[in-house]
C-alpha cells in the first residue's frame, strides 16, 4: 500500500514538473540585460533570439526609454550631436555588427537642424555569428549623447550570453522579437523597384553663391503617400536644410523639392558627388544613393534672413573678406579698452615703467617682442580652434575659460605674479619660464634684457583678454569660425595685430615710454596696489572655477594657494639654508595641492546661473524650442547668453540689464527673460550661437511677433538699444499695454 502511495506521489510530482522541465526555453524567452537607468533615459540590450539557431546572424536591439523632451541622434546627427557608438571589445563568437537605423525625426531650432529619436526607440542590430554551433558572449560598451535643454554624453556597458542552438526543434524566438521587428519595419527600404523613388537630382548656385539641391520624388500617387521629410547625407562636411515643395509641373505622380545647402566652401562643388537621400512619407521610408548633376546657373534659390545686418553680411557668401579683416583689426584694437583688460593692467604698467629708463633700441625690441607674443598666442588659439573644428567639436571665442585646468593654472600664475610683485620671491636666470614671468613685473631687470619676458607678457595678456567680446569682434570671429581654416588664421592674425597696436606704436616711437614718471619710491606703492589687483583677478578666476568644479573644489584650490603664499613669506623671512629649503618644499606642495584639487572635485549638477532668479530679474531656463510658441502667444522674448567668466557679460548685466529702469520695464507681463549659461561647455549653446553666426559672448537677442527671427544686439549693450529692439519686436497690443 505504501509503495503504491509513493508511486502515485512521484507520478503526480512528475506530472506537475513535466511542463517546466520539458520547456526550458520558456523561462529564457526574455533574453535581455537589466535596464541601465539615468535621469534622462533608461536603456538595455535585448535579443530577438533565445539561442543562435540555424542562422548565421543574431538580431539584437538597443532599447531606449527617453524622458519627455530628451532625444538621441540618428547615424547623421545633423548640425550638432553624434549617434550612439558601439564597442564590442571582449565579445566572443561575434563578427561584424550593423545597426539598422529607423527613420528619424527632424528637430529644428532657429535654423539648427538635427535628426534623432524621442520617447521610445529600439535600434535593431544584426550581428554576424562566425560559428553558430558555439554560444555567443556579448560585451558591449555604448557611448551616446542625449539632449534636451542641455546635452549630456553618457555611457553604458552590457553583458549578454546567447546559448548555441542545440535543440533544433525548440523555438528560438524571444518575447522581444516582435518589438524589435516593429522598429525594423521603420528602417528605410533600399534596393531596386522601390514603391517611391528619387530622381532628377541636381545642384544650382545663384549669383550670391547660395547653393540649392533640387530633386523629384516619383510614385507618390500609386503608393498613396505624401512626403513628410527628405534627409540628405554627403561625404562633404556640409549641411542640408528642410525640403521646400515646388510646383508639380503637371505630373501628379511626382513632386519636386528644393533643399538649401549650407557650409559649402568656395573650393567645393556638389556636382558629381554621391549623396544618400532618405525620403520619409508617412509609414513608408526609402533610401537611395544619387549622383548630383549640374543644374542651370539661373535656377532660383531661397535665402535665409539673419537678425542683424552685420552678421548677414559677414556670413553671407561673397562677403568682402577685406572689410571683415578691417572689423577684426578694429575689434582687436577695441579689446585693449574692454573690462577684461583690467587683469593685465599691472603687467602692462610695469612693463612700461621698466622701459622708462631703457635705451631706445631696448625699448623698441621689448615692445616688439610683446607684440609678437600677442600675435603668436592668437595663432595658437586659431590652431586649437581649427583642430577642434576638424574633429567635429563645438568652437567659440573664450572657450578655454570653460576648462577647469586652464582656470587653475591661470589662478596659480596670477598668485605667483602677485607674490613676486610684493617682493616675496625673485627667480634669477634667463633660461627658464619663471624668469620670463618674473622679468615682466620686476623693476630690477634692465629693460629689453630678456626678450622672452616681453614675449610672455604678450601671450599672458592675450589669454586673460579672451573672455571679452567687443564691437566688430563678434562679426569677425563669427565669419572666421563659420569659414575655412584659412579664414580662421587670417582673421585671428588681424585680431592679434589689433590688440598689439599699442605695443607696436611704442615700438615705432620708443620715446613715448620716456613720458612716464621716473622710477622712485612711488613704485613700491604702485607694485603693492597692482599686486592686490592680481589677487583680485585670481579670486575672480576662483569664482568661475567654483561654477565648473563646485564650491568645495574652488575652496581647496584657494587653500592650496594661501598655504603656498604663507610658506613663500616664511621662506623670505628665514635666513638659514635648511629652513628655506623646507619652506620652499612646503610652498611647492601647497601650489601642487591647488593644481590637482580640481581632479578630485565633483562638478555641480547645475551652474550657479541656472538659478538666475537671485538677481532683480526673473530669468527663465534657456529653452529656445519654446520661443515660437511664446511668440504665437503674443510674448516678447529677451535671450541672454552669458557666463561667469565673461567680463563683458557682467558689465552688461550691472550697467544696463539690472538698472532700475530696465528691471521695471522687463517686469511687463508680455516680456519673457530667458538666460543661457555657457560657463561650462555646452554643445547646444555653442550650436545655438553658431546658428546666428556668433561664436562668442555676450549674445543678446529679442524675439517677438514683429521679429520672429530675432533682433540681434551689439556685444556691448546700452539702454536705448535694448528698448528699441524690444519695441521693434513687440506686437502692437504689447506696446499699447505700457
Amino acid at each position: 500500500m505504501l509503495r503504491h502511495l509513493i508511486a502515485r506521489f512521484v507520478f503526480l510530482l512528475a506530472a506537475i514538473c513535466a511542463p517546466v522541465l520539458a520547456t526550458p526555453a520558456t523561462a529564457a524567452t526574455d533574453v535581455s540585460t537589466p535596464w541601465t537607468d539615468e535621469d534622462f533615459t533608461s536603456l538595455r540590450l535585448i535579443s530577438a533570439q533565445t539561442q543562435t539557431g540555424s542562422s548565421d546572424t543574431l538580431r539584437l536591439g538597443l532599447e531606449f526609454e527617453l524622458q519627455p523632451d530628451w532625444k538621441i541622434y540618428w547615424r547623421s546627427a545633423g548640425d550638432a550631436g553624434f549617434p550612439p557608438q558601439l564597442d564590442w571589445t571582449g565579445s566572443q563568437n561575434v563578427g561584424d555588427a550593423n545597426i539598422l537605423w529607423p527613420a528619424p525625426h527632424r528637430f529644428s531650432i532657429f535654423g539648427l537642424e538635427t535628426f534623432g529619436y524621442k520617447n521610445h526607440v529600439i535600434l535593431p542590430i544584426d550581428v554576424a555569428i562566425p560559428d553558430r554551433t558555439q554560444p555567443v558572449a556579448i560585451n558591449l560598451d555604448v557611448d551616446y549623447l542625449v539632449c534636451s535643454d542641455i546635452c549630456i554624453p553618457a555611457a553604458a556597458t552590457f553583458a549578454l550570453d546567447i546559448p548555441a542552438g542545440e535543440h533544433s526543434g525548440a523555438s528560438t524566438v524571444s518575447t522581444h522579437a516582435h518589438e524589435i521587428e516593429k522598429f525594423v519595419s521603420k528602417v528605410p527600404l533600399t534596393g531596386d523597384n522601390l514603391p517611391i523613388q528619387v530622381s532628377n537630382v541636381f545642384a544650382t548656385t545663384k549669383g550670391d553663391d547660395a547653393t540649392q539641391l533640387h530633386l523629384s520624388v516619383d510614385g507618390l500617387s500609386n503608393a498613396g503617400v505624401t512626403v513628410d521629410d527628405i534627409l540628405v547625407e554627403s561625404p562633404l562636411r556640409i549641411g542640408f536644410g528642410a525640403p521646400v515643395a515646388v510646383a508639380a509641373d503637371g505630373n501628379s505622380d511626382s513632386r519636386y523639392f528644393t533643399i538649401p545647402v549650407f557650409g559649402l566652401n568656395a573650393d567645393q562643388d556638389l556636382a558629381s558627388e554621391t549623396v544618400t537621400v532618405t525620403v520619409i512619407a508617412g509609414p513608408l521610408a526609402i533610401e537611395q544613393s544619387q549622383i548630383v548633376a549640374n543644374g542651370p546657373d539661373d535656377a532660383s534659390a531661397q535665402g535665409e534672413t539673419l537678425g542683424a545686418d552685420t552678421m548677414a553680411f559677414a556670413t553671407g557668401a561673397g562677403a568682402n573678406i577685406w572689410l571683415i579683416g578691417l572689423f577684426a583689426l578694429l575689434g582687436g584694437l577695441i579689446l585693449n579698452v574692454m573690462p577684461c583688460v583690467l587683469p593685465v593692467l599691472s603687467i602692462k604698467v610695469m612693463s612700461a615703467i621698466n622701459a622708462r629708463e631703457g635705451e631706445i633700441s631696448r625699448v623698441r625690441s621689448g615692445f616688439l617682442a610683446s607684440a609678437a607674443g600677442i600675435i603668436t598666442s592668437f595663432w595658437l588659439i586659431a590652431a586649437v580652434l581649427i583642430a577642434i573644428k576638424l574633429a567635429g567639436g563645438s568652437i567659440g571665442w573664450g572657450i578655454q575659460f570653460q576648462q577647469p585646468l586652464f582656470l587653475t593654472v591661470m589662478t596659480i600664475i596670477l598668485a605667483l605674479f602677485a607674490l613676486n610683485m610684493w617682493g616675496l620671491f625673485e627667480i634669477n636666470g634667463s633660461d627658464n619660464l619663471g624668469t620670463a614671468a618674473n622679468d615682466v613685473i620686476n623693476q630690477q631687470e634692465k629693460g629689453g634684457r630678456h626678450l622672452s619676458s616681453h614675449f610672455m607678457t604678450g601671450m599672458f595678456a592675450t589669454l586673460l583678454a579672451t573672455p571679452c567680446s567687443a564691437p566688430f569682434l563678434g562679426t569677425a570671429v563669427g565669419f572666421a569660425l563659420a569659414g575655412s581654416s584659412f579664414d580662421i588664421i587670417w582673421i585671428f592674425t588681424l585680431l592679434g595685430v589689433g590688440l598689439a597696436i599699442p605695443y607696436l606704436a611704442i615700438a615705432l616711437q620708443p620715446r613715448l615710454a620716456h613720458a612716464l614718471p621716473k622710477p622712485g619710491r612711488w613704485m613700491s606703492v604702485v607694485k603693492a596696489v597692482l599686486g592686490l589687483a592680481l589677487v583680485g583677478t585670481a579670486m575672480w578666476l576662483l569664482s568661475i572655477l567654483a561654477v565648473q568644479i563646485g564650491l568645495g573644489g574652488a575652496i581647496a584650490v584657494g587653500i592650496g594657494l594661501v598655504l603656498g603664499a604663507i610658506f613663500v613669506w616664511a621662506r623670505k623671512r628665514s635666513q638659514n639654508l635648511r629652513p628655506r629649503f623646507v619652506f620652499t618644499a612646503l610652498a611647492v606642495t601647497g601650489f601642487l595641492v591647488a593644481l590637482f584639487a580640481p581632479g578630485f572635485s565633483k562638478p555641480p549638477a547645475h551652474s550657479s546661473l541656472s538659478t538666475a532668479a537671485t538677481g532683480p530679474l526673473d530669468w527663465q531656463t534657456f529653452a529656445p524650442e519654446t520661443i515660437p510658441a511664446l511668440i504665437a502667444d503674443g510674448k516678447t522674448v529677451f535671450v541672454d547668453v552669458t557666463a561667469e567668466w565673461c567680463v563683458s557679460c557682467q558689465v552688461n548685466k550691472k550697467l544696463v540689464l539690472e538698472t532700475a529702469e530696465l528691471a521695471e520695464f522687463f517686469a511687463s507681463d508680455d516680456i519673457i527673460l530667458m538666460q543661457a549659461d555657457w560657463t561650462r561647455p555646452d554643445p547646444e549653446i555653442a550650436d545655438y550661437l553658431a546658428s546666428f553666426g556668433r561664436y562668442g559672448i555676450p549674445f543678446n537677442a529679442v524675439f517677438g511677433p514683429n521679429a520672429p527671427k530675432g533682433v540681434l544686439l551689439s556685444e556691448l549693450l546700452n539702454r536705448d538699444a535694448v528698448l528699441d529692439a524690444i519695441k521693434d519686436a513687440r506686437s502692437t497690443a504689447g506696446l499699447a499695454s505700457n
